[in-house]
């Protein structure tokens, strides 16, 4: 209980109920503040003969939840939200309380519509964590209590407690629940979502996140004039490889070169399998020498890595890898976007195959290439193009 209730008030959950329950809050507190407006023929019911001088109170309470709404409109845990989270519940019930002092045998009869909070109040609060929905719903049942000793709440308070204490306890324990059922969609989504985003095999991001992300690094990148620099790397032979001891040795295979590879990948840069034996590394704020390194390193780590394989492949097998890099630098003819750069890092790639594998090979500007390219009308192998 104690490790969920901890869960529950991590930063990530509650960013995604502020998310989820933004909408949901806008039109409860418009429910909440049209209710509060037609409860002037509740106070008709009770009294015709004053009901006529509550008809400002309710207005206010009314106004008061407007406020709310206003105060929580972008955000609904931002500081001042909060504030009218706590305070206009308060108000309200004060209002209440001063509604009934003016009805005749208010207090007797109007007493039960303290149970309108149990019924809008969880709702209202449904977005925030339970903690500060639980402490607001116990502030608004302790608050008439409190007023009592200075004379500003006379109520018949054994009714009074009978009503609020006995409703409270059910109305948390549903709240509870509630946030149960949400942080069990919460998991699920996390899941679906991170599997939409990941490659199985291999734990890395899949091509489709690796667009996304790229996209936006380099724009990032392109308002601030920094490097940027794109490898693309493929194992050398794989296709023998598979061929010759099976699909169960070939993934084994895959997830030994990711292994090999990822001690040489910054938490910066952005790593996924591009499809196949095709893997793409994009490093932010690196320039073409320094990247021309990282992927040597990369290349040695496999190389220097033996491939024991399985027991369908009991004897060691040397995998290599060939690296294509391609770089762009700030005030290029061309800003290239990420298309670009997987082009011409596979144009480069290619180049390596063509020397005899298990190398690296760069294009020191990936924008100028490109545009060069274009012009010339020349290429040496089809544009890859995103999914």
């Amino acid at each position: 209980m104690t490790f969920w209730l901890r869960r529950i008030h991590r930063a990530d959950y509650l960013a995604a109920k502020r998310n989820d329950f933004l909408l949901f809050t806008r039109v409860a507190l418009l429910i909440t503040a049209a209710f509060l407006c037609t409860t002037i023929a509740w106070d008709h019911a009770i009294d015709p003969v004053h009901a006529r001088d509550t008809i400002r109170l309710r207005l206010i309470e009314s106004l008061m939840a407007v406020v709310w709404l206003v105060a929580s409109w972008n955000n609904i845990h931002a500081r001042l939200a909060k504030v009218a989270a706590v305070c206009v519940p308060l108000l309200v019930s004060l209002t209440f309380i001063m509604v009934l002092a003016r009805l005749d045998s208010g207090s007797q009869y109007g007493i039960g519509g303290f149970l309108y909070f149990f019924i809008f109040l969880p709702f209202l609060l449904v977005g925030h964590s339970i903690r500060f929905a639980v402490a607001v719903m116990t502030g608004v049942c302790v608050f008439p209590l409190m007023l009592a000793p200075f004379g500003l709440a006379a109520l018949p308070w054994d009714i009074y407690n009978a009503y609020v204490w006995m409703g409270f306890v059910p109305v948390v324990g549903i709240q509870l629940l509630c946030e149960y059922l949400y942080w069990r969609v919460f998991v699920y989504r996390g899941r679906v979502e991170r599997l939409a985003v990941t490659d199985a095999l291999t734990g890395l991001a899949n091509r489709r996140r690796f667009f996304i992300e790229s996209e936006r690094i380099l724009e990032s990148h392109r308002r601030s004039q920094r490097r940027a620099s794109l490898l693309f790397i493929d194992i050398d032979h794989f296709k023998q490889v598979n061929d010759t001891y099976g699909h169960i040795v070939g993934d084994a295979a895959l997830c030994h070169v990711v292994d090999a590879i990822e001690p040489h990948v910054r938490k910066s840069d952005l790593i996924a399998r591009y499809g196949g034996e095709e893997f793409v590394v994009l490093l932010p704020e690196t320039s073409h020498r320094a990247a021309l390194v990282a992927a040597e390193r990369m290349r040695c780590a496999v190389a220097d890595k033996p491939f024991e394989g399985l027991p369908e492949a009991p004897h060691t097998l040397a995998l290599t890898v060939s690296i294509g890099v391609a770089s762009y630098r700030p005030g290029a003819r061309q800003t290239p976007d990420i298309d670009v750069l997987i082009q011409n890092a596979d144009e480069a790639l290619y180049e390596a195959k063509q020397a005899g594998r298990d190398r690296v090979h760069g294009i020191p500007d990936a924008a100028e290439r490109s545009s060069a390219a274009a012009d010339a009308g020349a290429r040496t192998r089809p544009r890859l193009n995103a999914p």
